[in-house]
């Protein structure tokens, strides 16, 4: 069992989306898989800014850029390269999320913080049906699935912490039938559900959380953070070129690096996954072959 994240930047265009299946549909063949997807590089921002716009009544500026964010959706998906039929369906999807969200724009008279999650949480939803679609086209047996079903929540709207019992049982129930049945689940990275229902998301960088979280709830052998980097490094190897690689590292030195600000990991991240002893690798999805870090309990 192996529960694969993919970052923004995996799935930032049409080819790296294609690009990402075709990873998938490799190791589907030995193992079990969970595929968790984050939203597409940039489409995050862009849906705050949407947020924003629509709490400053600037429904005009609104409008215009949620248009934006269709059209950038659709291109992702004429870079697929289906055809008629299969296509129209593809778009017809993407435009209802679009239709739902816009309905929950225009009816409000105030917006909240767990308005702003809602709003937010449509980045994943779009780039999964993208996701979804590219591992159809490989003709794998894929099923979407919300993670509004599945992470059960605290009330912290914006920075909220999974319930890992709850969060057991919804997993057991909805995603075990999937994976016995040799379905790949596809699920939204980045939010959850509280008890009663609303949407709540886990933090910028939550992708990481929530593919930890259900590879606790699975008893998961390994979780694959797929990113834009080779792994873990001393420094931003962009900025310094004295930078070191790091093959292996503690769960808890791994910890120390999210908490003073490492983008490459969430900073709760590592909290499910500890008790269980359950593998975290950080690869890089242009250069999947390399093999690299490993963070586990054997390294002190």
């Amino acid at each position: 069992m192996k529960i694969m994240k993919f970052g923004g930047t995996s799935v930032g265009d049409g080819k790296k989306i294609l690009h990402v299946a075709k990873i998938v549909k490799d190791y589907s063949e030995e193992d079990r898989v969970v595929v968790v997807v984050s939203a597409m590089s940039g489409v995050t921002d862009k849906f705050i800014s949407v947020f924003k716009m629509f709490k400053e009544r600037q429904h005009s500026s609104g409008l215009i850029a949620l248009g934006e964010l269709y059209e950038k959706h659709v291109l992702a998906l004429n870079e697929l390269g289906f055809k008629n039929g299969r296509y129209l369906t593809i778009q017809s999807n993407l435009r209802n999320l679009f239709g739902e969200l816009l309905t929950y724009l225009s009816f409000k008279d105030e917006y909240t913080v767990k308005d702003y999650d809602h709003v937010v949480s449509y980045g994943e939803r779009l780039s999964c049906l993208l996701v979804y679609s590219a591992l159809s086209k490989l003709d794998q047996d894929t099923e979407l699935v919300d993670s509004a079903k599945l992470i059960v929540t605290t009330n912290d709207f914006g920075n909220a912490k999974a319930l890992l019992a709850e969060t057991e049982k919804q997993v057991s129930r909805v995603v075990l039938p999937l994976l016995i049945k040799g379905v790949i689940p596809i699920v939204t990275g980045f939010y959850g559900a509280t008890k009663d229902g609303r949407i709540a998301t886990l933090g910028r960088g939550g992708s990481d959380y929530s593919a930890t979280i259900l590879a606790y709830a699975l008893d998961a052998q390994e979780v694959i953070l797929w990113k834009e980097v080779d792994g873990i490094y001393s420094a931003d190897p962009k900025r310094e070129n004295g930078a070191k690689f790091i093959p292996e590292l503690s769960y808890r030195m791994a910890a120390e690096l999210a908490r003073n600000g490492a983008k490459i990991l969430h900073p709760e991240a590592m909290e499910p996954v500890i008790s269980k002893k359950i593998v975290i690798w950080i690869k890089n999805t242009f250069q999947p072959e390399f093999i690299g870090s490993k963070i586990w309990e054997g390294r002190k």
